[in-house]
């Protein structure tokens, strides 16, 4: 990871402060998150950054935002099996009277994420008499991590499902149906763009020019800002040409307003 010499030193919350990013800053918020404390109770001490600040650090430094992915996982993980524990100190204790123990075993797990990767709704599998429903499904998504994993692998291939789906829908319109397909089509993309955000979400990248950041501390606020914005459906190359033309031209506009 690089010493993020090269970057402005980032307000923290509302201290009067600046940190910088290091690697030795990195590794001690990654390790006191993996051993159970969250982000916001270690961004609180005196000489840590703004919790904001350290997700913005995420994004700028891979390798950083790989180990802090990595600790929460590990965290989250340990929280669920020191849960399972004490429901199992509870159940041999004989003071646990929610109810019979869980029915959960990897083959149904396995079951029901197929089936939600298939395209099947979370309703329409609890609503099958042979399984569990929604509410335990969810539960069981929290309280097992493996089964948690593929509980969330299998919205994503449902995401993909859903998209082709879409496709579908935008190809069988007619001019009686087209606004009935519309709405259709609008919820379908949402759902396809929750399920996956990195791959169908609209998004808006912004970029400031590193090379030239903090020549000199009150003029960073003003150096060239480039928007790119990455659409749902594909473009054509006429419109793709027609938008390079407009951004060409708003980028002129701003230098010379410089």
């Amino acid at each position: 990871m690089a010493d993020g010499g090269d970057l402005p030193a980032v307000r923290s919350g509302g201290r009067k402060k600046y940190v910088r990013f290091s690697d030795e800053i990195g590794a001690a918020i990654c390790a006191r998150v993996e051993a159970g404390e969250s982000l916001s109770r270690v961004c609180r001490g005196p000489e840590m950054p703004h919790a904001t600040t350290v997700y913005d650090w995420a994004r700028e430094y891979p390798a950083f935002g790989h180990s802090l992915g990595q600790a929460m996982r590990t965290a989250r993980i340990g929280r669920r099996m020191v849960d399972r524990a004490k429901a199992a100190a509870r159940l041999a204790a004989g003071r646990d009277r929610r109810g019979r123990w869980s029915t959960f075993t990897p083959e149904l797990g396995r079951e029901i994420c197929e089936r939600i990767a298939n395209g099947e709704s979370l309703k329409a599998v609890g609503q099958d008499p042979t399984m569990p429903c929604a509410a335990t499904i969810l539960r069981w998504a929290a309280v097992y991590p493996e089964f948690g994993d593929e509980y969330a692998h299998a919205r994503q291939l449902m995401a993909d499902l859903l998209f082709d789906e879409a496709r579908e829908v935008a190809l069988e319109a007619t001019p009686a149906t087209v606004w009935a397909d519309r709405l259709r089509f609008d919820t379908i993309r949402w759902m396809t763009a929750r399920m996956a955000p990195k791959k169908y979400c609209e998004r808006i990248v912004v970029e400031a020019g590193i090379a030239a950041r903090r020549a000199e501390e009150d003029d960073w606020e003003r150096q060239p800002m480039t928007v790119i914005v990455k659409r749902f459906s594909d473009v054509t190359p006429e419109e793709e040409a027609e938008a390079d033309a407009t951004e060409a031209r708003y980028e002129r506009l701003g230098r010379g307003r410089r």
